[in-house]
């Protein structure tokens, strides 16, 4: 892990495995458009989501169990970003595209 204050979130969690659990789950939040509780100042630089999420527990505005989102709105919430996108880019596929004209004389 990359963040210097590791003890701290050691801390907030029974084992190494819970820790990695909470900040996968943060991750995932993060990644499908979640508001990052951290001020701009500390997220200025960073582009991995993981080292983001390990920064807003370590804040302690978040709590784990409380503030993370439940997983089936998280997986509501991803199938209706990824249905857009699909059909987003399906349309795009199918305006890119045309046939060439033929003359047949």
């Amino acid at each position: 892990m990359s963040e210097k204050n590791i003890d701290t979130l050691l801390a907030l969690t029974e084992s190494k495995y819970q820790l990695s659990v909470a900040i996968a789950k943060r991750s995932m939040q993060l990644k499908a458009g979640v508001t990052p509780v951290v001020s701009a100042e500390s997220r200025a630089g960073v582009r991995n989501l993981v080292t983001l999420a390990m920064r807003e527990l370590a804040t302690g505005k978040l709590e784990l169990g409380t503030d993370l989102i439940d997983g089936a709105k998280l997986d509501a919430h991803l199938s209706r970003t990824k249905a857009a996108q699909a059909a987003a880019l399906q349309e795009q596929q199918a305006g890119a595209y045309q046939m060439p004209d033929f003359d047949n004389d």
